[in-house]
């Protein structure tokens, strides 16, 4: 686990190196949102990525006809929106800031395809953000899985370890989800 948190770091930092390289060719425009504003709207053309430079931001999904879920709160380093650059061009989630003070870099989409185009570097990283965060929901996904299966089938020893992976990343989502597991499994009579 910290290995794939000091790899996710390097990314993260080497991103940012690359964009600073380019940011003088980009049109950017720093904004300092509130807290509640809505950045990114699900469904939403993908115009736009961001930086976050400050602040707390809270990635929300709703599925038609479902509730809004968190699946994710990001800070400072991170990039986001850069999934909707390929496939539909749409954003797949809404981001909201959540805590303050807040501070993005806005960097329009086209502009940072167009420098994409002549600098491998940039879209390797790209790459190496969106396959990082591909194999970490994959890994979360199974485990929330495996957990769901340990409730039904009363394997506490199997949940417990689900739980404890899931909360060991101090990923505040996954804790809940832990939590919500186990509240789960009481409210069975199991686990």
């Amino acid at each position: 686990m910290e290995s794939e948190i000091q790899q996710l770091s390097q990314m993260r930092d080497r991103m940012r190196m690359l964009l600073s390289t380019h940011l003088s060719t980009l049109s950017h425009q720093t904004l300092t949102p509130s807290v509640g504003e809505v950045l990114i709207r699900q469904g939403s053309p993908a115009e736009r990525l961001l930086l976050v430079q400050t602040g707390e931001f809270t990635v929300e999904r709703c599925e038609e006809g479902g509730t809004p879920q968190e699946i994710a709160r990001i800070g400072p380093g991170e990039l986001v929106g850069e999934m909707a650059l390929v496939g539909d061009q749409h954003h797949s989630a809404t981001i909201t800031v959540s805590r303050g003070p807040a501070e993005v870099l806005v960097v329009p989409a086209n502009d940072l395809l167009r420098v994409a185009i002549y600098d491998s570097d940039l879209v390797m990283e790209l790459l190496a953000l969106s396959s990082n965060r591909c194999r970490q929901t994959n890994r979360q996904l199974a485990l929330i899985l495996e957990a769901l299966q340990a409730v039904e089938q009363q394997h506490i020893s199997t949940l417990e370890r689900c739980c404890n992976d899931l909360e060991s990343g101090f990923d505040p989502v996954l804790s809940s989800a832990a939590k919500r597991l186990k509240r789960l499994a009481q409210s069975s009579g199991r686990p």
